[in-house]
């Protein structure tokens, strides 16, 4: 018996197994988990929006083809033993490939870049493997044996950096990442989950904070948490009405059966909520997109004149609505409208004494920041 071979297919079959679990585990979980909402609009996109995209069915299905192509270029080239990482390269780019979808999609697929960039890196491949097929018989200390073998490593580090590569790639637009799970959420009816996509991050987007502002008020929480969150636009781009401002998946046709008609061409956000208005339409909601519209505006002069005839001045009022009539009750010298509560006005005058104790701009923003973020005095101030 030949102990010199079975070592040699024992190393082989090894690297072959791990490197395949490796791809296949990363490329699913990748798929259906990191890319499922963005893979589900380009679908929806790209089809017309005659298909839906399943992502587990999805995952399996395109892991499952990049894996066929694995098998195929390894049945060509026969590359093994420290240099088999290399079989996957084809596959990986073709995964950043599917995977790199942002905002361009909304106008077709965006391949430019590609174009030029996967051939030229194909090439290189191509010809490197070529030679890799040649030399790899020259090979020694082949029998390197086991997981933990010296010989495995030098193929799963290449692998991580590849699977490291294929997740910046499609990790370039956390905004279009948002508005695609916000979206599929919605199409849901979890209007709460979907307020809570990107809570947490401080990047403002027209697009996210008009499905945020939506999903709010399904939920009937526009004026209790809408500036809890990065606030970007103007009271236009609250409302699906510009050439920007454009939902992706969830039907836009829901949206106006909520609020109470659709809008006639070219009207603006203002003229739609007061056409609705003046409709008899009176839900709660109207009144809430067009009171907060003032307040992302910071026309709280206007929201102080507009407040009364949709909300009796009491404490019951919510929250960002309070804190906008503590704040005009501050700032205006001669208020139309007196608002006082003993708790908002003592946070007010703290957060007044503490700006005024940080004479440097840069640090009185953090300042106020690290206590007063998720405010509307915050948002007036220094949300700009």
């Amino acid at each position: 018996m030949n102990y010199n071979n079975r070592l040699e297919n024992d190393s082989t079959m090894t690297i072959r197994v791990v490197c395949a679990v490796a791809f296949v585990t990363f490329a699913f979980v990748f798929l259906c988990f990191r890319q499922a909402d963005v893979m589900a609009v380009a679908q929806h996109v790209l089809s017309g929006g005659k298909t839906i995209y399943i992502p587990v069915v999805g995952a399996l299905l395109i892991t499952f083809l990049l894996y066929m192509l694995q098998r195929v270029i390894n049945a060509y080239l026969h590359i093994y033993h420290r240099m088999h990482w290399t079989t996957y390269f084809p596959p990986m780019l073709l995964l950043a490939i599917v995977s790199d979808i942002g905002s361009g999609i909304t106008t077709g697929p965006n391949l430019s870049a590609w174009v030029w960039v996967a051939p030229l890196v194909l090439a290189i491949w191509a010809v490197v493997s070529l030679a890799l097929k040649n030399i790899q018989k020259y090979e020694s200390d082949i029998h390197s044996r086991g997981i933990f073998s010296r010989l495995m490593w030098v193929n799963i580090f290449p692998m991580g950096f590849m699977m490291m590569a294929v997740g910046l790639i499609s990790a370039n637009d956390d905004m279009f990442h948002y508005r695609a799970k916000m979206e599929r959420l919605m199409t849901k009816g979890e209007w709460e989950k979907a307020v809570e996509v990107g809570e947490k991050s401080l990047e403002k987007d027209t697009i996210v904070t008009m499905l945020r502002c939506y999903a709010l008020a399904r939920s009937g929480k526009m004026a209790e948490e809408m500036f809890k969150y990065a606030v970007g636009g103007t009271s236009e781009t609250l409302l699906p009405l510009g050439k920007s401002e454009k939902m992706l998946i969830y039907p836009v046709d829901s949206l106006y059966r909520f609020l109470g008609a659709r809008p006639l061409d070219r009207m603006t956000t203002r003229q739609y909520l007061n056409a609705l208005e003046a409709s008899g339409y009176g839900k709660k909601a109207i009144a809430d997109y067009k009171l907060c519209g003032l307040l992302v505006d910071r026309d709280i002069d206007a929201f102080v004149r507009e407040l009364p005839q949709y909300y009796t001045i009491n404490d019951s009022l919510p929250l960002h609505y309070r804190e906008a009539l503590t704040l005009y009750t501050h700032k205006r010298s001669t208020p139309i409208v007196v608002y006082h509560n003993q708790v908002m006005d003592t946070d007010f005058e703290d957060l007044q004494k503490l700006a005024d104790s940080k004479k440097n701009p840069q640090a009185r923003r953090l300042a106020v920041f690290d206590q007063y973020y998720g405010t509307y005095w915050w948002y007036y101030e220094y949300g700009k």
